[in-house]
């Protein structure tokens, strides 16, 4: 079943009950993909070592600005973003669009790599060969 980012934080809010072992799971999930998304920026980020210093981006002189390797920069980024709740989505749901499209495609697949791909700087005609391929690949025995 593909499910896309607004129906899995729904899901997982609406978990959220007097269950302990359910809170537990939820919370434990949730800070796994924030890890999996510092990790990911890092690597996107990255021009050499993750020891490396990290660029300075301005934050106002806020404990954002401390990060002394891309790792650190990349890691406050996505834990900050999990607790803003500017503009139309609240943090959480931005972090699991990142993972999780906003939609399926005609035949209710939602290509969750292909946010990545997108990411890493593939063209949208490479991504669609990427679709080709990998549908090839499924079909193969």
């Amino acid at each position: 079943m593909d499910l896309n980012h607004p129906e899995i934080i729904q899901a997982l809010l609406a978990a959220r009950s007097g269950n302990l072992q359910v809170n537990i799971l939820v919370s434990l999930i949730l800070d796994l993909f924030m890890e999996v998304e510092a990790l990911r920026e890092a690597l996107i980020k990255i021009d050499g070592s993750l020891l490396e210093p990290a660029a300075d981006e301005a934050k106002g002189g806020s404990v954002l600005n401390l990060a002394k390797s891309t790792y650190q920069r990349a890691y406050l980024d996505a834990a900050f973003e999990t607790h803003n709740n500017e503009g139309e989505y609240g943090g959480l749901d931005r972090l699991l669009a990142r993972f999780y499209p906003s939609s399926a495609d005609d035949l209710g697949r939602t290509w969750r790599e292909c946010l990545l791909l997108e990411r890493l700087g593939f063209s949208a005609n490479e991504i669609d060969e990427y679709k080709t391929m990998a549908q090839a690949a499924e079909m193969s025995s």
